[in-house]
């Protein structure tokens, strides 16, 4: 219960966002800086609530797998830095625990908008397909 409460707060936060912008305008004025950001995939529930940044949470196995496919969304954490995907975290759902490059508009302080992303496993970059709608 308190996943999906604190995935529907999560969605009302970028819901927020977007509507409190004019989304003709968006584009042009409001677009953010492109960065590059490279860390691990997280569920962000558990990761905020219990500091866990792996896809196995205790006895309860995939369960970063499973918050993302439930629709949790999901986070790159760099170092220090949680940074919040804007766009469908099922998408992601196959990739909790593990290294991740996203490429996008970083939005508002923390938000990311995706545009590539990519798993990195043994030093080899796989790229993810983004499909689905961009949560703005």
């Amino acid at each position: 219960m308190k996943k999906i409460l604190f995935g529907l707060m999560a969605l009302g936060l970028a819901v927020s966002y977007a509507m409190a912008h004019d989304h003709e305008g968006m584009e042009s004025k409001n677009k953010g800086k492109e960065v590059a950001v490279t860390g691990i995939l997280v569920d962000t529930n558990c990761y905020l609530k219990d500091g866990h940044t792996n896809d196995d949470h205790d006895t309860m196995k995939a369960c970063g797998r499973d918050c993302l496919r439930d629709g949790i969304p999901a986070g790159v954490l760099a170092g220090k830095k949680l940074y919040i995907l804007v766009f469908p975290a099922n998408v992601f759902s196959n990739y909790a625990g593990k290294t991740v490059e996203i490429t996008g508009d970083l939005l508002e302080g923390n938000l990311l908008l995706p545009e590539k992303a990519f798993v990195i496993e043994k030093k080899e970059k796989k790229a993810i397909k983004l499909a689905g709608k961009v949560m703005m």
